[in-house]
This record gives structure tokens, C-alpha cells and sequence, in this order.
């Protein structure tokens, strides 16, 4: 004859505790994702900005016309000869001079003296929305 334990399953007092930290381990998750999603979103906006003001100090150390395009169709960022993919889910809405508009393409110029073409270029991602601009006449890269 065997004899029965009561330790063969869990109780219900075992159960909902385990179900209780389990919501509250999700609902943690679930509270993070906008400042993972805010600071994707400043880390690429940080990283554009860089290259606004890499491109201007290249056109004054170099003495020439430099320039910075993004294709908003494809995402892609362009410096010279070198490009870059932005990341998925990112949408970018640029305000810059009809002659540096080509299609769905549109860019930056950096002059010698260190002006600009001048614009804004607004980033958005899950919600979240961050802004840089470019002064036309000092050329300075600021990101709001």
C-alpha cells in the first residue's frame, strides 16, 4: 500500500503567486519599451547629427562642397562615398532647400566658410520624435 503526500501538486495560493509575478515581471517589460524606443531614437538622431557636423568640418578642412543626402523612400544616409542603412521603423521628414531636393531624395551642403544650405530634419520612431537642425549661415548642427 503507498502512501500519499500532499506535496503532488501546487496549491492554489502557489499558483496565484507565481501568476502574480509573472504580471508584474510583464507589466515592467511592457513600461520600458518607450525609453528603449526614446533612446533607439536619440542614439540615431546623436548619430546623424555627428555626421551633419563630420560632413561640415570636411568641407572646411578640405576646402570644398560637402554634402549629406538621405532617401527617405529607402533609409539610407549618404556621405561622400560611404552610405549607411537606417534602422527599420524609422521615419524621416526633411525641411531643406529646393536645390538640394531630388526626388524622394533631399540633403545638406556644407560650404568652405562653413555655412550651410540649411534645414530641419525630424526623425520618428514608435511615437517618439526628435529634431535636428541646421543653421544656413553658421553652418552649426543642433539637436532638439
Amino acid at each position: 500500500m503507498t502512501r500519499r503526500t500532499g506535496s503532488e501538486g501546487f496549491s492554489l495560493v502557489e499558483m496565484l503567486v507565481v501568476l502574480g509575478i509573472s504580471m508584474l515581471l510583464l507589466s515592467a517589460v511592457i513600461g520600458a519599451r518607450p525609453k528603449i524606443t526614446a533612446l533607439r531614437l536619440r542614439s540615431e538622431a546623436r548619430t546623424i547629427a555627428a555626421e551633419l557636423s563630420r560632413a561640415r568640418g570636411e568641407a572646411m578642412a578640405r576646402n570644398h562642397e560637402t554634402s549629406l543626402r538621405i532617401d527617405t523612400d529607402h533609409n539610407v544616409l549618404r556621405l561622400g562615398q560611404s552610405s549607411r542603412v537606417l534602422p527599420r521603423g524609422l521615419t524621416v521628414a526633411m525641411t531643406v532647400a529646393d536645390t538640394e531636393r531630388a526626388g524622394a531624395s533631399g540633403g545638406l551642403r556644407f560650404y568652405p566658410d562653413g555655412q550651410s544650405s540649411g534645414g530641419d530634419i525630424v526623425l520618428q520612431l514608435d511615437g517618439q520624435r526628435a529634431q535636428i537642425a541646421v543653421n544656413w549661415l553658421t553652418g552649426q548642427v543642433r539637436l532638439n
